[in-house]
């Protein structure tokens, strides 16, 4: 029987291979940054990532007062609504979108 190993990674943006997580910190309580290497030694490719918490999917039994995300599903965007295209001469109300301000 062969593992699978579904463990989460980060690949390269250049050549595609798989990267290291060497280090990290956070930033803010939502906002940690990671610098990662590539494991193709041709390569080499060394660059710094961001992860973030984007909503809530659900609640905390001990909330801190100080976070505020948006609540939402793990693959449903909280309070999103997809852009009206920029060559929609349709008014907002038929296009169901919010008028743009100004």
């Amino acid at each position: 029987m062969t593992a699978y190993n579904r463990s989460p990674y980060i690949t390269c943006p250049h050549c595609g291979a798989r990267a290291a997580l060497r280090s990290s910190e956070q930033v803010t309580p939502l906002v940690r940054e990671a610098r990662v290497l590539c494991n193709d030694e041709e390569c080499g490719h060394a660059f710094v990532v961001q992860i973030s918490a984007i909503r809530t999917v659900r609640p905390s039994a001990r909330p801190n007062p100080a976070v505020h995300l948006p609540l939402g599903g793990w693959t449903v965007p909280a309070n999103d609504r997809p852009p009206r295209p920029a060559n929609d001469d349709r008014s907002p109300a038929a296009t169901g979108a919010a008028p743009a301000p100004g």
